[in-house]
């Protein structure tokens, strides 16, 4: 469709929203938090610019949007994981892995999540801490019920676990945008799994 046609295309409000907001996940992704703006989405959704403001009238109402689509993302792909009745083994390398496909199949909420984990300032930073508390309390929790059953060792700390496993998956991120290799990112996961379940 061009961009005169999608001028012509009216859409709900709830609609045309979610159109906005799909757009502004991909402007962000490709600028970055500090760049992306009303006219770059407004672009890349065939509207107006004045159509962006009545749906986000101010930049940190847009910034906000965004970040609600990717925190809902990345906490949902948690708690869908942590919810499975399995060891705590097989959980933490299942998220790692889905992880490791989101790069792939939603990789504009990686490079925004990634762009968001380094963004430290006043307006996004408070929130990004926030989140990752929040991400960080799924794991923990899972690694206490492991604990529980006897799967890991009882000196194993659930929340330096789950920290140490979160802190992973920055790595793992940019692992996956860099050039293709021979590495095989799936065999890590399963080997800092066991690194960071190991007693002592």
């Amino acid at each position: 469709m061009t961009r005169s046609a999608q001028r012509r295309t009216r859409l709900r409000p709830d609609a045309r929203r979610a159109q906005l907001l799909d757009c502004a996940l991909s402007v962000f992704a490709r600028d970055g938090l500090g760049r992306g703006n009303h006219a770059a989405i407004a672009e890349r959704a065939g509207v107006s610019v004045a159509t962006v403001f009545h749906y986000f009238p101010t930049r940190d109402a847009l910034v906000a949007a965004v970040l609600d689509q990717v925190e809902t993302f990345f906490l949902s792909l948690a708690q869908d994981v942590h919810a499975q009745p399995a060891s705590l083994v097989e959980i933490l390398v299942d998220h790692g892995e889905a992880f490791l496909r989101a790069a792939e199949t939603h990789g504009e909420y990686v490079r925004v999540w990634l762009d968001w984990s380094t963004a430290i300032r006043d307006n996004v930073w408070p929130r990004f801490l926030s989140f990752q508390e929040r991400l960080i309390a799924i794991v923990a929790s899972s690694v206490e019920h492991g604990r529980e059953r006897g799967e890991v060792a009882a000196s194993i700390d659930p929340e330096d676990t789950a920290r140490l496993f979160v802190g992973n998956a920055h790595m793992a991120a940019l692992m996956t945008f860099a050039p293709p290799s021979s590495l095989d990112l799936n065999h890590l996961v399963r080997r800092a799994v066991t690194a960071l379940l190991a007693p002592g």
